[in-house]
């Protein structure tokens, strides 16, 4: 009987095993489909003005004009935003995932998927990638 009941509960810990990998698959399905997101907008001096245009409108007031995470009311946040002249490029840290986060907010910094339009992120995500090599100069 006792080889039963070991049976038994192996069988329920592999259950709830599989549930939690399927319920964790299904909750980061996007932001695993987001990963392999490419930029589909060119980094151009155009897209990277517009990207610029939006951050002043959108990003600045946390991340500051540089990306750096001292904007005005950054000091007002348990939490400072992140210096967005360090993310690393891609494959490390693709542009999709900074989409996603643009998209679906991350930590205290909030959604913008029904503020900016697809090319609107992209440009964004653009201009964000042009503060890195502003940084190294």
């Amino acid at each position: 009987m006792r080889g039963k009941v070991t049976g038994v509960k192996i069988k329920s810990l592999l259950a709830a095993a599989l549930l939690a990998c399927i319920g964790l698959g299904v909750y980061y399905a996007d932001l695993f489909e987001a990963a392999f997101l490419f930029n589909p907008v060119p980094r151009t001096a155009k897209s990277i003005a517009r990207g610029r245009q939006l951050f002043q409108q959108n990003c600045a007031v946390c991340h500051g004009a540089e990306g750096r995470g001292d904007g005005v009311a950054a000091a007002s946040l348990r939490e400072r935003p992140d210096d967005l002249s360090r993310i690393a490029p891609p494959p490390i840290f693709p542009d999709g995932i900074v989409a996603y986060r643009i998209k679906n907010g991350v930590k205290m910094m909030p959604a913008f998927k029904t503020t900016l339009s697809e090319n609107d992120t992209w440009d964004l995500i653009n201009f964000i990638r042009s503060l890195s090599s502003r940084a190294n100069r």
